[in-house]
């Protein structure tokens, strides 16, 4: 593929556009900015909250009526101006069961349970919120609302779940997930300390598909970039699959490309080298 070919660029957030510490590079905003200004869509592909990428958001320089934000790892698409809901999942009521089965057993481990819709975030737990929950809700400009079990249960309006714990701890839970679970959900470690649960068969990916063919885009001219697991099936589905430096080595293995760390404005590195070069030739 040349950089000719590309006519929509999907970017993750957190450590992709963002540095480590989610300050956004003044060099990736000037190439975004250029690559809108050649023609070329862009949308933020994240698996943030609304209220987590308002101010982000709000730095870079989208303007027109047809851009769109995909959130939660591809359960919600919004129209940026208005923030209309153009596309969306949300969590069934046995699914809802199956997960509050999960989230009991090991509630007592230090595995804590969190739920999300458009703006809140709720906390489903016999404890207070950790440390990991309470550093995710500041991230995400979002309060913990406690829910009981019964309320998760009752609530219709979960785009997806979230379970937070320390690594070691995911990691012994990983083995021990109940078939019943695969059968509702699609599942990823989004971050060390963060497994998630998707409607099974949602991704970043598929969001990202609805949104091309809404767009008229072939996958072939989409140019996607990531660093997490969460970004693995965006970047295989994309003509150009782009891992950021600073990836983990199941990204870079499927990535078409390798670019530069989010630390070193990678995302700007990529969209000079496989858009805005061809007006330099």
């Amino acid at each position: 593929m040349t950089h000719k070919d590309i006519k929509l660029v999907a970017i993750d957030l957190d450590g992709t556009l963002l540095t480590d510490d989610k300050q956004l590079p003044q060099a990736n905003i000037d190439a975004i900015h250029q690559a809108i200004q050649a023609g070329v869509q862009v949308v933020i592909c994240t698996g943030r909250t609304l209220p987590g990428v308002r101010e982000i958001m709000a730095q870079l320089p989208f303007d027109g009526e047809d851009d769109f934000l995909i959130l939660q790892n591809g359960s919600v698409t919004h129209r940026l101006h208005d923030l209309e809901i153009v596309d969306q999942v949300t969590l069934s009521r046995e699914a809802r069961e199956v997960l509050m089965d999960f989230a009991r057993v090991f509630d007592e481990e230090g595995a804590q349970l969190v739920a999300f819709d458009q703006e809140g975030m709720m906390l489903v737990s016999q404890y207070e919120a950790n440390k990991l929950v309470v550093s995710d809700s500041k991230a995400l400009s979002t309060p913990i609302t406690p829910f009981t079990a019964d309320e998760f249960l009752a609530f219709e309006s979960f785009n997806k779940a979230m379970v937070l714990a320390e690594p070691e701890i995911l990691d012994a839970l990983k083995d021990r997930l109940p078939s019943e679970l695969f059968e509702h959900y699609s599942t990823v470690r989004s971050q060390p300390i963060i497994a998630e649960f998707l409607v099974k068969g949602v991704s970043k990916a598929s969001s990202l598909k609805n949104l091309a063919k809404r767009l008229d885009i072939e996958a072939e001219h989409v140019m996607a970039i990531g660093d997490q697991l969460n970004d693995l099936e965006m970047i295989q589905w994309a003509g150009l699959g782009v891992a950021m430096g600073n990836a983990v080595a199941r990204i870079k293995e499927v990535a078409d490309v390798v670019t530069g760390s989010n630390e070193d404005a990678g995302v700007a590195q990529a969209i000079e080298k496989h858009i805005l070069s061809k007006g330099k030739a």
